[in-house]
């Protein structure tokens, strides 16, 4: 029993030494990653009940650039849409010049109006069906069609193309005034979706994106964009608005019927009338949906920026809670470092101690 004694004191000193190495080796590594990183290494340690404060502004900062990433796609989307509603409202601008001068009677420009209709008709298709990242940005909710048809594009429930529904109407041409205005007004019955034969309305023929009203009645849903908390915006503009359809009508009109070959000038002035001015009201239209896209544009732009700025200073109040300093984790590093290079000498030193040594 009187060696037992020194035995285990032995022992709990070695262990003692082991755990204090042990210890020691923690400390060294959570010290050297605060040098390499400029954090705490373990915040619920060093702030206690502020690491909740920390966990709930990197969440906020989360979601802010959550915002910031959407938003800036958001405003990619609007900038290519009012860069096409621009070309759309340029080549629209350009034929209605042309054909104003032909408004009631035939001018000396008469003989390429049916020519540039048609120019200008597939230009304004070809933009309404310009897509942004796979999406078709003037289809609305529905923007994994085309917004509208080709003009000589058959459908594929009716067999029928834009085309051959006006056709159907217009026929060779009106040859009267009465007659013209019967035609000019079955064809806005077309665009206004009031033609009595569905399959021939401007949704469904011209247009394939998101209808204006739902089958069992009330406005379809428009596309919307939520920028921030608590605010949501309707954006982007739908080639079935009505300056689409007034412009469109109009182009038809003209791109169907060859307006030199009326030789009425009653038939002439009511016809052309009629589908110059909807080009013009149109065009007007167009202008006015550009500039609720820009103040939609300005929001956004807006809105990132306020973002970028809040993101600043959560990270500013994330580094003031986080960060250590540089200087004192590096003294702390060199301090940890020499005390465990003494625990290993001692260690080392008691280890290779024996009875042997102090035998003379």
């Amino acid at each position: 029993m009187a060696d037992l004694m020194p035995n285990v004191s032995t022992l709990q000193s070695s262990l003692g030494r082991r755990r204090g190495i042990a210890r020691l080796t923690v400390e060294m590594s959570r010290a050297e990653t605060e040098v390499s990183t400029g954090r705490k290494a373990d915040l619920f340690r060093d702030l206690g009940q502020r690491a909740t404060e920390s966990v709930v502004l990197r969440s906020r900062m989360t979601r802010n650039d959550n915002f910031v990433t959407s938003n800036t796609l958001l405003a990619g989307q609007l900038e290519v849409t009012a860069l096409a509603l621009t070309e759309i409202r340029d080549v629209s601008e350009d034929f209605l010049a042309l054909a104003v001068g032909n408004r009631e009677s035939k001018g000396g420009t008469v003989q390429a109006l049916r020519d540039n209709a048609l120019a200008t008709l597939q230009q304004v298709i070809g933009q309404g069906n310009l897509r942004f990242q796979g999406v078709s940005v003037f289809a609305g909710v529905d923007s994994a069609a085309d917004s509208l048809a080709a003009w000589s594009e058959p459908d594929p429930v009716t067999g029928l193309s834009p085309e051959d529904v006006i056709a159907a109407i217009t026929g060779a041409g009106p040859t009267s005034a009465a007659e013209a205005e019967a035609m000019a007004d079955e064809i806005a019955a077309i665009f206004d979706g009031t033609d009595p034969d569905p399959a021939r309305r401007f949704e469904g023929v011209f247009y394939k994106g998101t209808p204006e009203m739902l089958a069992g009645g009330g406005a379809a849903p428009r596309v919307e964009a939520r920028i921030d908390e608590g605010v949501t915006i309707r954006h982007g503009v739908q080639a079935n608005d009505q300056p689409f359809r007034d412009l469109i009508r109009g182009l038809v009109m003209i791109a169907s019927v060859d307006p030199a070959q009326i030789e009425d000038d009653g038939a002439y002035s009511a016809y052309m009338t009629r589908a110059v001015d909807a080009v013009a009201a149109g065009t007007s239209g167009l202008l006015a949906a550009s500039g609720r896209l820009g103040g939609q544009q300005a929001l956004v732009e807006r809105t990132i920026t306020a973002q970028e700025d809040r993101r600043d200073i959560y990270n500013s109040r994330v580094l003031a809670l986080e960060s250590v300093d540089p200087y004192e984790a590096g003294s702390r590093v060199k301090t940890l470092e020499a005390q465990l290079e003494a625990s290993y000498a001692v260690a080392s030193r008691l280890a290779n101690l024996s009875i042997l040594n102090f035998l003379v």
